[in-house]
C-alpha cells in the first residue's frame, strides 16, 4: 500500500507527523476505514481527520 511505504520511510527520517491532501470527496465510511488502516500500521501512534476529510495526519511513534 502506498501509505504504508510513505509512513515507514517518514518513521526511518525521524519524522513526527505525516499530512496527506485529499484532493477528492471521501464518504464519511470510507473516511473510518482508512483511519482503521492507517492506526494498524506498527509505526502509527495514532490518526485522525482534519478540516472534515481534507487532511489526513498520521502521528508517528517515536
Amino acid at each position: 500500500m502506498v501509505l504504508s511505504n510513505h509512513l515507514y520511510k517518514a518513521y526511518e527520517e525521524g519524522k513526527r507527523s505525516v499530512d496527506f491532501l485529499l484532493l477528492f470527496p471521501v464518504s464519511r465510511s470510507d473516511s473510518e476505514h482508512i483511519l482503521e488502516v492507517v492506526k494498524e500500521i506498527p509505526v502509527v501512534l495514532d490518526a485522525r481527520w482534519r478540516f472534515g476529510t481534507v487532511t489526513l495526519t498520521a502521528y508517528m511513534r517515536c
